[in-house]
């Protein structure tokens, strides 16, 4: 009788502690995040089984943005046992605005709250103390790898349903205590927390906290950085921001014009508008992955930048003396003096990773720069390229192109190759409102490839692409709605963000590794989705 009632009186282990860890984990996967919390709470065994799983979903890609709150938390994360397990820093491009910018229903006290936020962003911002407090955290976190700039959200925070997107830490502090959301930066002169601004403010603070990552991307879709002021590294930073750029063996770019205006295609603005980016590039010789997207602005600006590029490295730039696509010839001495005081080409001796987007080429020109990378490069990635070609030679054009690249002139041995958005411009008729594109097997918008035979592929899937015609519509407008056809804006939408794919997928390979999953060694895909 006592034995029995010795027995009876011992609590039981619960089922869920006697689980199996995949099983645990299997479980755990179908809960939202609020129910993942509760789970983690219920013991010391449950917590310390699901921890490692834990921190490598919500902590290897953490996304904070530069508002004292937001950066306070990232300080404690960093002196936290979190801090080794964030591997990819993604710092959001919110702002507080002035309350007076939001025009929602709310609360006077709501009111009063968002505006004192605002002045205290507003006085970080212009003391400099934000970029203090991000080297500070930038010192704790050891493991990191990345840090992303970024004007948007990833959606793929399946956990929490169809929609759920990952938010900069701190968001939903802001919106429970002002009623409105956080302002992402906009392409206005107003904004002064804008994109350039953070850009400069995190390579300040990579540089005080004498950081090892290794790359620095740009997640723009909404604009791109300036050509000018952006990358101007002054003498007082460079002892110890030049260090941290020697390290960077990534670096993602999205250019754009849309703050301080173009060059109005003047011929000597033109080909000194570059030169903040191309001393830049010089800071940072061990390259291995390099992506280059426009994102509106000055397209000989552009043109002429490649141009660079594609120069062997340390050749010397001079000034033509007659007139060219640049414009009229530069006869002045002090112009003629300045454009050729440009920082010479670059090497990029250990490139192995090209990506060029949403900028226009001559074929020539882009034949030239892959050969001088050739010697290294794996893996190609060109979206949204327009190259120039005229009216109904398109495919030769394409044809031609790419039978030199697969020659062995070309020099060209890639594992990796992808392709997509690609359009074609008449020099003649340059502004025209839907120009030909592309439309690979099945009338496909991209293909993609990686494997050893990429010649193959180019022969069977890009050489024998179709020429698509755009004809202009007649546009009806509904009961004064508005309500007309738009392929283009459609086109936009189905196509997607390449940037954003290409950290999604990152990440899956990352996750692949880790849990020990191998790779096909050959794989052939054509989508139309984004790349």
């Amino acid at each position: 009788m006592d034995v029995e009632m010795a027995s009876s009186s011992e609590p039981e282990t619960s089922q869920l502690m006697r689980l199996p860890l995949e099983l645990l984990l299997r479980v755990s996967h179908h809960l939202t995040t609020t129910e993942l919390g509760s789970l983690r709470l219920t013991c010391g065994h449950i917590e310390k089984s699901l921890f490692p799983s834990f921190a490598r979903e919500f902590f290897k890609h953490k996304q904070f943005n530069l508002t004292e709150f937001s950066l306070s938390a990232l300080i404690d994360i960093s002196r936290s046992r979190l801090a080794p397990h964030i591997r990819h820093l993604h710092i959001g491009l919110e702002s507080i605005s002035h309350a007076r910018m939001c025009h929602t229903h709310r609360s006077p006290a709501a009111t009063y709250r968002h505006n004192q936020l605002h002045t205290r962003h507003w006085i970080l911002s212009t003391t400099g103390q934000d970029a203090v407090m991000l080297a500070e955290a930038l010192k704790g976190l050891t493991g990191l790898e990345d840090v992303v700039l970024r004007d948007s959200n990833s959606s793929r925070r399946s956990r929490d349903g169809p929609g759920a997107a990952w938010n900069s830490y701190g968001d939903a502090t802001f919106t429970a205590q002002t009623g409105t959301t956080l302002m992402n930066a906009t392409v206005v002169s107003y904004d002064e927390f804008a994109s350039y601004k953070v850009f400069v403010k995190t390579l300040q603070a990579l540089a005080a906290a004498g950081s090892q990552v290794a790359g620095v991307e740009l997640l723009l879709r909404r604009h791109g950085v300036p050509w000018r002021g952006t990358f101007y590294v002054p003498d007082y930073l460079k002892p110890t921001m030049l260090p941290v750029l020697a390290r960077l063996t990534k670096l993602h770019l999205v250019i754009g014009d849309d703050y301080r205006g173009w060059s109005d295609g003047d011929a000597f603005n033109a080909r000194t508008w570059s030169f903040d980016l191309r001393k830049f590039l010089s800071y940072v010789p061990n390259l291995r992955d390099f992506r280059f997207n426009g994102y509106r602005g000055d397209t000989l600006v552009f043109a002429l930048f490649m141009e660079w590029l594609a120069m062997e490295e340390g050749t010397p730039v001079t000034c033509p003396t007659d007139d060219d696509a640049a414009g009229s010839a530069i006869t002045d001495p002090e112009e003629r003096a300045i454009i050729e005081s440009s920082p010479p080409p670059v090497g990029f001796p250990h490139l192995t990773r090209l990506s060029l987007g949403k900028i226009h080429m001559k074929p020539e020109l882009l034949a030239r720069l892959l050969r001088k990378f050739a010697g290294t490069l794996e893996d190609l990635a060109l979206w949204d390229v327009t190259l120039a070609a005229e009216d109904q030679q398109e495919l030769v054009v394409w044809k031609r192109f790419w039978r030199e690249m697969t020659s062995s002139e070309g020099g060209l041995n890639l594992h990796r190759l992808k392709v997509g958005r690609q359009k074609f411009e008449d020099l003649g008729n340059v502004g025209q409102a839907r120009p030909p594109a592309a439309r690979f097997a099945g009338g496909r918008g991209e293909a993609q490839y990686e494997g050893p035979d990429w010649r193959v592929f180019v022969r069977e899937q890009l050489e024998t692409a179709e020429i698509v015609r755009f004809v202009p519509q007649t546009v009806f407008w509904v009961d004064g709605d508005g309500e007309h056809d738009d392929d283009e804006d459609d086109e936009d939408d189905e196509e997607g963000d390449e940037d954003e794919e290409e950290i999604d997928e990152e990440e899956d390979e990352e996750d692949e590794e880790e849990e020990g999953d191998g790779a096909d060694d050959a794989v052939m895909t054509t989508n139309t989705g984004a790349a």
